[in-house]
């Protein structure tokens, strides 16, 4: 999505209704919330598209910290890089490494691929972009070379797998260790 799509104004009125719940005081002493909501627009139109889709864990970061008075719109952005730069390690780790339109032999991949490829496959390529013959194979694979149940190739097929509806990054981090761990331990 780029900075241009956004409605920087629409984001600025979403902020403030939250504020608007959480705090006693929505302004500091001469400011009033029109002219709050059109500061944090104009600052919010200077971030980087990445920076402007952190602010609802920016405002949860700083609902934290007990105060009757809600942030200013500099706080506010302030906020927004920090949680921002928080995140981008991990969402740099989870950018697609090819071109949505490249197209990927996943069939050749496969037969192609030595014993410990195979172990990593889907760790290496999403089960989403792996056609389900592949997955097939990878399950009578596992079976016949490693002695896997059905049960443990779906478990490594489901690698990138949201482990429920809602999760958060930390909680994919911790969903992949553990398979990686029960797989060590295996």
């Amino acid at each position: 999505m780029s900075i241009q799509q956004f409605n920087h104004t629409e984001i600025a009125e979403e902020i403030y209704e939250y504020l608007r719940y959480e705090y006693k005081f929505l302004t500091h002493k001469g400011m009033s919330v029109d002219k709050c909501k059109q500061t944090l627009a104009n600052k919010l139109k200077k971030l980087t598209s990445f920076e402007a889709l952190c602010w609802s864990d920016a405002l949860d970061e700083i609902a934290k910290t007990p105060s009757d008075n809600a942030p200013t719109p500099v706080e506010i952005i302030r906020a927004i890089q920090y949680q921002a730069n928080q995140l981008r390690p991990i969402a740099k780790a989870h950018e697609p490494v090819m071109n949505i339109n490249d197209f990927i032999d996943y069939e050749d991949l496969w037969k192609r691929a030595n014993d410990k490829a195979k172990f990593r496959f889907f760790i290496d390529h999403k089960f989403t972009d792996v056609p389900s013959y592949v997955r097939y194979w990878f399950r009578d694979y596992n079976k016949l070379h490693r002695g896997w149940t059905p049960y443990e190739s779906t478990m490594m097929v489901g690698y990138w797998a949201t482990p429920y509806h809602g999760a958060k990054e930390g909680a994919m981090l911790e969903h992949q260790r553990a398979i990686l761990k029960y797989f060590e331990e295996r």
